[in-house]
């Protein structure tokens, strides 16, 4: 079992890692290049807009399915129908608040169909998620890594054609009709693949199954909503507190394009993480060195990518897009170091949903939104989309600092205070050997592998990431 684990873990990440990274930092940059700030910040806008509601297109649906049918594979056949009927009531609901929404915003009328095509097109994305969850819950690992990559493969190949034929012109409504075409055909076929391997399938509301559902999931979603709210609302404050909105919101999505891919890989690891945590703290194993190796793995290297990208942000953001100029690259520069207090809260926040600490994780998210949303009123009529990325640093510094701090009182004993001063010490070394590479002007591409080699030389120096450790990542699982 263990083997399988292992064996399908590097399946996961390794499609993932070629497929994903790929279309962010190759396809969408080509399309938002091409666009221009201001039409791709329009679409970026409306984008995280339709995001704000999007719990209500699962509602822990999916964690549920998988749940239940990884005990009880014979449950297929009811729960498919039953959970299938909810989620369309779910999403026709979900639909309708969004455009109530979007007229309570005031957003412009021509401008409606975009919300609904986007709305359209999470609404597709959500049920391909859902029939997913049903192969995951089978144990279907392999087919399951190729649905997980399927729809991000299909708009490389679709927007690969409005990028370099003239058979349809590259502009926004064309590029989100690529989205529809490719989630509509993934959704069709993760429907097709789980519906054969059920005798009939007929649409039923079940109150039990949904009173179930809520009381399980409740927590979790609220918790969803909120971590949307406080990482999505700058977008869309963006163009509502400053005039030219949507050019300033394209400037920010640029910078937000390096963050996406490396959270990526971080969010994998946390995936690995829940089940690890969970099935460590119900058998009350000792957690100091699994946390240990998770920090090495994630935070450390997490230091080496934010310091670099941030020292470096006028030769990387200028190597990404042609459109670059300085504001762009101030922007990004500030951007890109939530990546670091991230990786914090991926460990930490992790660590404590697997203890059920929801009430206080629920608080915490609460704040970071009040917090978020306040500076946000605050720094962008000052600093455009520059106040934003000093408010969404601030934002995600106290998530992830809250989160380590937290966990600590909460597991007293399961913490290597050590590790936590090592990390610091190679925070500032990393720190200084940046600032000497650009003070004595080496190339970019010199001095990103000087600092990759010497972090990871410091990481295994400092005793933060040790092999012998990371085999617990593997064996907790099912030993």
């Amino acid at each position: 079992m263990r083997k399988t684990f292992v064996l399908n873990l590097i399946l996961m990440m390794g499609v993932n890692l070629l497929i994903k990274p790929f279309w962010i930092l190759g396809i969408d940059r080509a399309v938002q290049n091409r666009l221009g700030f201001e039409a791709y910040g329009q679409y970026y806008i409306l984008f995280n807009f339709v995001l704000l509601l999007s719990v209500l297109l699962d509602f822990g649906i999916g964690s549920y399915t998988t749940s239940n049918l990884a005990k009880n594979p014979d449950a297929l056949e009811k729960q498919f129908s039953a959970l299938l009927t909810i989620k369309i009531l779910f999403s026709a609901l979900y639909i309708v608040v969004t455009l109530i929404l979007a007229s309570i915003l005031n957003y412009d009328k021509s401008i409606w169909f975009l919300i609904f095509m986007l709305s359209f097109n999470q609404v597709l994305s959500f049920f391909h998620i859902y029939f997913r969850s049903n192969v995951s819950g089978l144990q279907l690992f392999k087919v399951d890594s190729i649905f997980s990559v399927l729809d991000r493969l299909l708009m490389i190949i679709f927007c690969s054609i409005l990028l370099f034929t003239s058979i349809f012109e590259l502009n926004i409504i064309n590029f989100i009709y690529a989205q529809t075409l490719s989630y509509a055909i993934c959704a069709a076929t993760s429907f097709l693949f789980i519906s054969k391997k059920i005798n009939t399938i007929k649409l039923v509301f079940d109150k039990a199954i949904l009173w179930d559902i809520y009381k399980k999931t409740a927590p979790y979603a609220l918790l969803a909503l909120l971590m949307t709210l406080y990482t999505r609302l700058d977008n869309i404050l963006i163009g509502k507190l400053i005039s030219n909105g949507e050019y300033h919101d394209g400037v920010y999505a640029l910078g937000y394009r390096l963050l996406e891919a490396a959270n990526m890989m971080a969010a994998l690891v946390a995936m690995l993480l829940l089940p690890i945590f969970s099935k460590m703290i119900a058998e009350k194993q000792k957690l100091e060195p699994i946390i240990h190796s998770a920090l090495g793995l994630l935070v450390a290297p997490s230091f080496i990518f934010g310091i670099s990208c941030y020292f470096f942000q006028t030769e990387i953001l200028t190597m990404l897009s042609p459109n670059a100029n300085s504001y762009a690259v101030e922007v990004f520069g500030w951007v890109i170091l939530c990546f670091i207090p991230l990786c914090f809260m991926y460990i930490f926040g992790t660590l404590l949903t697997a203890n059920g600490s929801l009430k206080i994780l629920n608080i915490l998210a609460l704040i970071a939104l009040v917090t978020n949303f306040v500076l946000n009123l605050w720094l962008i009529p000052k600093y455009n989309a520059l106040g934003a990325a000093y408010a969404a640093l601030i934002t995600q510094s106290f998530i992830g600092v809250s989160n380590c701090i937290y966990s600590y009182f909460a597991l007293k004993n399961q913490f290597n205070k050590p590790i936590f001063v090592k990390l610091g010490v190679l925070f500032i070394l990393l720190t200084i050997l940046a600032f000497l590479l650009k003070q004595n002007t080496i190339p970019l591409f010199t001095s990103l592998g000087l600092m990759s080699l010497v972090g990871v030389f410091l990481i295994f120096v400092f005793k933060l990431l040790d092999i012998k450790q990371l085999s617990i990542l593997t064996k907790s699982k099912f030993n």
